[in-house]
């Protein structure tokens, strides 16, 4: 009923938002397909990527995360990472295959053999074919498992290919890296100077005039004074292409005659839950959750009920109540004295059509008379149990526990399971069915029964009715039709006192915006060719809210425009201006005032002594200061500095004196650490070197 009755609720708005959804799809796939020519989602340097080939790799991605997670339903989120992450995949293959292919780098059947199954396997064998027992790598678990390679079952065999290629993509990779790190060399001279630079000191006094002895409002900027600092800087200022976006959430809620309905709706049911003798089948059909038989202990209930719960006697009923925008209604519908958990060895004997991951070619008639057989058999002589385990059950961990499952929380095995063990006394040996097929259980534990209780809940969600969501989307759309420009957009806002939020460089690829967990369809507007500044979005059902979208800002791929970025340097540019000021008034100093001590006190400043080397990065009560730091290695001692302009100051700096670090006659070490530091380099950057310098066009954003 849950499900049905929200359909039902909306199913006039849905009439026509599915009717206006269809015929903008389909319109929209049209223009798109039509404007652009192509169905492929990009362009890899020149290389066409086709939406056919790139769904191929997202579906077999997918079920890998499947098999992986052992979850066969993705969120949607999940399968949108899923896309993005493929994406990246199939770049980094391009671009990848590309180098390999020009610089003739491969892996050999026989090297991939020897990643496999030689004396030092490839770290992913190892971390996959480790004994149960031990947890430690054996190469026979991996020489038995591709033996029987064509026997496995297919999840399996997927999984193993899957590693296989990981391995060949990581040797490759680390071949063309290699090729690449190995042919950096660091002469002599080389480490000598670094090593000079890294240890000569230098004793300085220095001072600075902080720009913020300057009040602000002393600074008037200019055009040309954003205008020198953009073109000394944009390099700076790369961007990928993004948007922002003010919008409005109309969000449909409750009115006070769908909570008196839904309230009527609510002493109905009740009247009902009172009577019904089918409590499981009553709940899952009108409550929006379904039946739960869990047993819980005190402690374990939500705390409005847990007491009501273990104080009362079956059948208590508890509520109607609200609590997080739901009705609820409780019923106590058994109490057991229960143990907390259970331990139990046990023999699976599973048949053909069982949910057993391993082929079984047995009937489950067979099945059932070997389990029987195997119960005679060990209720004579239960030492027995774990060496036939061992033999015969085909639960594959029985290798490493010999049957024993140790101690469970009751309820965590699958019903039938739990039941033998429960209704069973330590030491019994029984048998039962559950959908893996037949056990023989042994009970070697249990601990102290407690009281546990198992309750039925009737949920029923306060949601707004078919009235209310037609009402937000007027309201919605009657907002959105009286807007033509982005002005008209704040003013309506201000003028009807709404909440406008913003979302701030969104990527073309991105999924959600604040408030907003799926966002595509506004994202997807936001960069279209047609939408272009300041262009007002038609009303988005999303989520059941509705929401209008005005586009503030386009950036393109590139160096920002000064006009982008004009607020954001401007405390950059006043500080500059700072600078300039500054300098001005220590050179004119300077002309009568030659002592640092004194030029220094003419700033309210006072000088600091330290000793630095090449590699120092900050000055004592002034923080990171390199620019100053580095041109000091440039000055003649003894001789006072001209004004050296810092980012927190115009600094004056003398050097009294450098200290030569003492001659080495070995240099390698000091190579060494050089060519790691490149060796590094290349191992974390060079993916992303490549990408940056590549030309490619990710069009699927028109697609999803």
């Amino acid at each position: 009923m849950a499900v049905i009755g929200k359909i039902r609720k909306r199913s006039g708005l849905l009439v026509v938002v599915i009717g206006i959804a269809l015929a903008a799809f389909i319109l929209g796939d049209f223009s798109r397909k039509s404007s652009k020519g192509s169905n492929n989602v990009g362009k890899i340097d020149g290389e066409a990527i086709s939406i056919t080939d790139y769904n191929a790799k997202v579906d077999e991605n997918t079920n890998l995360r499947k098999l992986n997670s052992g979850n066969e339903n993705l969120s949607a989120e999940e399968n949108f990472n899923i896309r993005n992450s493929t994406w990246d995949q199939m770049v980094n293959d391009v671009l990848m295959n590309a180098e390999y292919d020009e610089l003739g780098i491969a892996v050999s059947e026989d090297e991939l053999e020897d990643q496999i199954l030689g004396k030092h396997p490839h770290m992913y064998i190892q971390q996959n074919f480790k004994d149960p027992q031990t947890g430690i790598f054996d190469p026979a678990l991996v020489k038995n498992f591709l033996e029987n390679l064509d026997k496995v079952e297919p999840q399996m065999k997927e999984r193993y290919l899957y590693i296989e290629k990981a391995i060949k993509q990581d040797r490759i990779e680390t071949k063309l890296k290699n090729l690449i790190s190995k042919g950096y060399y660091v002469p002599k001279a080389f480490a000598q100077m670094d090593f000079i630079d890294k240890n000569r000191s230098a004793s300085i006094r220095y001072f600075a005039a902080k720009y913020s002895d300057l009040a602000d409002n002393t600074i008037k900027l200019t055009d040309a004074d954003y205008e020198k600092y953009y073109n000394e800087n944009k390099f700076r200022y790369q961007q990928e292409d993004s948007r922002d976006i003010d919008y409005i959430v109309f969000e449909a809620l409750p009115s006070e005659i769908d909570r008196k309905k839904i309230t009527e709706e609510v002493g109905k049911l009740y009247e009902e839950f009172k009577t019904t003798n089918e409590v499981p089948s009553f709940i899952n059909a009108v409550s929006d959750s379904r039946f739960d038989s869990t047993w819980h202990k005190k402690g374990t209930l939500a705390p409005r009920i847990d007491s009501v719960m273990f104080s009362s006697q079956i059948g208590t009923f508890y509520g109607p109540y609200e609590e997080n925008n739901i009705f609820h209604v409780a019923k106590l519908v058994d109490v057991q004295m229960r143990p907390d958990s259970m331990k139990a060895s046990h023999i699976l004997i599973s048949y053909t059509g069982a949910q057993v991951r391993e082929k079984i070619n047995r009937t489950k008639e067979r099945a059932s008379q070997i389990a029987d057989s195997l119960l005679m058999l060990i209720k004579r002589d239960a030492s027995q149990f774990e060496v036939i385990a061992k033999k015969l059950s085909d639960d594959q961990s029985v290798k490493s526990n010999g049957g024993d499952l140790g101690w469970f929380a009751d309820g965590t095995m699958v019903t039938a399971f739990n039941n033998a063990v429960m209704n069973g006394k330590t030491g019994d040996i029984v048998k039962c069915e559950s959908p893996f097929g037949f056990h023989v259980i042994k009970i070697t534990g249990k601990k102290e029964p407690v009281k546990n209780v198992k309750v039925a809940m009737l949920d029923l969600k306060i949601e707004p009715s078919n009235q209310t969501f037609q009402e937000t989307y007027v309201k919605a759309s009657s907002f959105q039709g009286g807007l033509k420009t982005a002005d008209d957009f704040e003013n309506t806002v201000k003028k009807q006192g709404l909440n406008k939020r913003n979302a701030q460089y969104l990527r073309q690829m991105d999924y959600t915006i604040p408030g907003i967990k799926y966002a595509r369809e506004i994202i997807r507007w936001a960069y279209h060719e047609d939408t272009k500044k300041g262009s007002i979005s038609q009303v988005f059902d999303v989520e059941g809210s509705y929401v209008v979208a005005v586009l503030k800002e386009i950036r393109e791929k590139g160096i920002a425009s000064l006009e982008q970025i004009k607020q954001q340097i401007e405390p950059l540019v006043k500080r500059d201006k700072k600078a300039e000021t500054l300098t001005l008034q220590i050179n004119s100093a300077m002309a009568s005032v030659k002592d640092i001590n004194q030029l220094a006190a003419k700033f309210n400043a006072k000088t600091d002594t330290i000793s630095i080397t090449f590699a120092t990065y900050n000055l004592p009560q002034y923080g990171r200061e390199t620019e100053v730091i580095g041109k000091t290695f440039t000055l003649k001692p003894g001789i006072v500095s001209k004004p050296i302009k810092g980012t927190v100051g115009v600094f004056v700096v003398i050097v009294d004196n450098f200290t030569e670090p003492t001659a080495k006659t070995d240099y390698k070490q000091d190579a060494f650490m050089m060519y790691n530091n490149f060796a590094g380099t290349v191992n974390r950057e060079l993916y992303t070197i490549m990408k940056d310098n590549a030309n490619i066009k990710d069009n699927r954003w028109m697609f999803y």
